[in-house]
């Protein structure tokens, strides 16, 4: 890449007219930019991709943008030239991930070694290495924060980016031929840019969660009306039946008849677990909220589910944060169960299943939850969470999902699902942390 901008000025031009030329070929860059972001988010949204798909996508259009904004650049009369390359290379890397940040910082120095002129490739490899080490290093954190701090975040890195151009530009080449107000103009360019080009990014994802949203909760709807009209009606002659079956198993019958009434007690018991679920669903807010430590909840669900593990050959490894939540202890529970118990059933030939919980920023607990199962390909990962949807074919009935989904919502809370077919399936759940309990948190870590 180069390292700065500018432009040939002409005898007796004027300088607004050189200012126009100026933000004329700025809007230009801006223009390829944006162009690129509004077809990628309209593109992407109209088709259910799994993510590896999504990096290509993000790497192949972030590509193009560099390139774009390398071939129409504005040069200056010392040789140097401008252009908006940092910005996709910026959205692009902390959107897409660490393969994406590689790729685009690999097109990125291949195109301008290519163009030559070792000041300018000094200054674009340091720049490009110092923003690709801070996407890296920040990833994982950029993937739980809100809108309004990532647009932060993304601003703040595209404004220092031109910073540090100017100053190693001065530094190194004080002959650039720059005023100050070049200067200005040069980092207005980019933390405008940044900033219009993360909004919108953010803008069109909360539009197409909330259509998501809006869509599933009309799914849901029915269903919720449903479940607590003729739960409690359905209930109530189940336990009755289990009683007499109970009584009947204590008199003496012949052994295969008593063999039929187990079978039948635990058929009552299993409509009644999924009675139950669709109580839970119908009615997510908890009753008994209480202060609770996720370490010793998310303990408590492992040890329930390690003879579970134990009879498919699972192997379980862990590494809890404490951090204090407000919440239904039982319902938590039941959120857990369900997704570690999904997770090992997901592994029929065994495997690994990884939960890990730590502290963001003292205001958030994030647990995960992973298995090296059989995965889901998009489609699948689409409908999760949908009314009687389940990847368990007839053994499942979908509910166990959804009433995951309803309770970490009730909790102000929020998951997402990655996942790919043959390599497993990870569940990434963030609750609030309580706030009174802040100074509480431990940072100590326990290798289970």
């Amino acid at each position: 890449m180069s390292n700065t901008f500018g432009w040939k000025r002409k005898n007796g031009e004027k300088v607004g007219e050189v200012m126009f030329e100026f933000i004329r070929d700025i809007a230009t860059n801006l223009f390829f930019i944006m162009f690129l972001v509004f077809l990628y988010q309209y593109w992407s949204e109209k088709r259910d991709w799994s993510r590896q798909i999504k990096q290509i996508a993000v790497f192949l259009f972030g590509a193009l943008s560099i390139i774009l904004c390398m071939k129409f650049t504005i040069p200056t009369n010392t040789g140097f030239v401008f252009d908006l390359r940092y910005i996709p290379f910026i959205i692009g890397g902390l959107y897409g991930g660490p393969l994406v940040t590689i790729g685009l910082y690999l097109i990125m120095f291949i195109i301008r070694l290519s163009i030559g002129g070792m000041v300018g490739i000094i200054i674009t490899t340091t720049i490009s290495t110092l923003i690709a080490i801070v996407m890296l290093s920040i990833h994982k954190l950029f993937t739980t924060w809100g809108s309004n701090k990532k647009i932060s975040f993304a601003t703040t890195l595209g404004t220092y980016s031109a910073l540090i151009v100017a100053v190693m530009t001065v530094l190194i080449s004080p002959g650039a031929g720059l005023d100050q107000r070049d200067w200005i103009t040069y980092i207005a360019g980019y933390l405008v840019g940044t900033w219009i080009s993360t909004k919108v990014v953010e803008d069109i994802r909360q539009h197409e969660l909330l259509q998501r949203k809006l869509i599933r909760n009309e799914k849901l709807e029915a269903v919720s009306h449903l479940a607590s009209s003729i739960s409690h009606e359905v209930r109530n002659p189940l336990t009755t039946s289990r009683g007499f079956m109970q009584l009947l198993s204590e008199q003496d019958v012949p052994d295969h008849c008593k063999e039929y009434i187990k079978i039948s007690i635990e058929e009552i018991d299993r409509a009644a677990g999924i009675i139950q679920d669709y109580l839970t669903f119908a009615k997510p807010s908890p009753e008994k909220v209480e202060i609770l430590q996720i370490k010793d909840e998310l303990k408590r669900a492992l040890d329930v589910m390690q003879p579970l593990a134990n009879m498919n050959n699972v192997k379980v490894q862990s590494v809890l944060m404490e951090g204090l939540i407000k919440a239904e202890r039982s319902r938590l529970q039941q959120c857990f169960v369900n997704l570690m118990k999904n997770a090992i059933e997901a592994m029929p030939n065994g495997g690994v299943l990884s939960v890990y919980s730590t502290v963001i920023d003292e205001k958030m607990v994030v647990i995960r939850i992973r298995d090296t199962g059989i995965g889901m390909d998009a489609n699948q990962l689409s409908r999760l969470g949908e009314p009687y949807f389940s990847t368990k074919d007839i053994k499942g009935t979908g509910l166990g999902m959804m009433v995951v989904y309803r309770i970490i919502e009730s909790m102000n809370g929020f998951i997402e699902v990655e996942s790919e077919v043959g390599k497993g399936t990870c569940f990434t759940i963030a609750l609030p942390l309580k706030k009174e309990a802040k100074e509480k948190i431990s940072l100590k870590r326990e290798v289970v």
